[in-house]
């Protein structure tokens, strides 16, 4: 196990004596986790946290637990970057299922969808140029693309830090990603609709600084033209960043 990965979980489980109840609740999730390992005999690597955690994660669906599901998702913000990919497309479907449930956003909280944001980018970073034609990949991606307009600012924000990541990385051997036609298709689609909700609009044009040059070529004339409309709306602040 490399020396970062170990150096991360030591934090965590020093937070067992917290007086934060959510600190406390992630170090006593590892904990159980490293004893299931233990019992089972299985190797001490990422790819054991992995399967023990989304294991739980599968049992949790549906309990109503949103404090241990919430514990479990986080713990698999962390260990997720020193999975191998080969091993997140192998899961990538079962993966996508139990973290679609926690993009609800009427009841999930920040954090939970930071760290679910997060798991969701780790995975589709993973996965090859033929995941993407799957519409569980390029409905995930919408969803990420919604949630970098939300109105709670660190939300929007991993949100959008996400959409760039994941849209200049695109799966070899491709020099576009293959989901650029559906970023920038919900980026004309929110600025079309700027003067009913000039706000989202606003988060959508903070979108497009990060991401323009990912776009495919041929979306440059439609940008150029829902841009060259938007001093028209009366709206100072969108004006402005357009």
């Amino acid at each position: 196990m490399d020396s970062e990965f170990e150096h991360q979980l030591q934090k965590l489980r020093d937070k067992i004596g917290s007086k934060t109840p959510h600190q406390q609740q992630h170090a006593a999730m590892l904990l159980a986790v490293e004893e299931t390992i233990t019992e089972q005999k299985a190797a001490v690597e990422p790819a054991s946290y992995f399967a023990a955690l989304l294991t739980l994660m599968e049992q949790q669906s549906g309990s109503g637990s949103n404090a241990l599901s919430n514990a479990i998702i986080f713990l698999l913000s962390v260990v997720l970057p020193h999975v191998s990919a080969s091993m997140l497309r192998a899961k990538f479907t079962t993966m996508m299922a139990v973290l679609s449930q926690s993009l609800d956003l009427a009841s999930a909280d920040v954090a939970l969808l930071r760290s679910v944001i997060s798991c969701l980018e780790t995975v589709l970073l993973a996965q090859d140029a033929s995941s993407w034609r799957q519409p569980i990949a390029q409905g995930t991606l919408r969803s990420l693309m919604q949630l970098s307009t939300d109105s709670k600012p660190k939300i929007r924000k991993r949100a959008q830090e996400a959409v760039s990541s994941l849209l200049s990385r695109p799966p070899p051997p491709t020099a576009i990603h293959p989901a650029a036609h559906i970023a920038s298709r919900f980026v004309l689609e929110m600025l079309a609709n700027a003067k009913a909700d000039p706000q989202a609009a606003m988060h959508t044009l903070q979108l497009v600084k990060q991401t323009e040059m990912l776009w495919p070529a041929d979306e440059f004339e439609g940008l150029c033209a829902a841009l060259m409309q938007l001093p028209r709306l009366n709206t100072p602040y969108v004006a402005t960043l357009a």
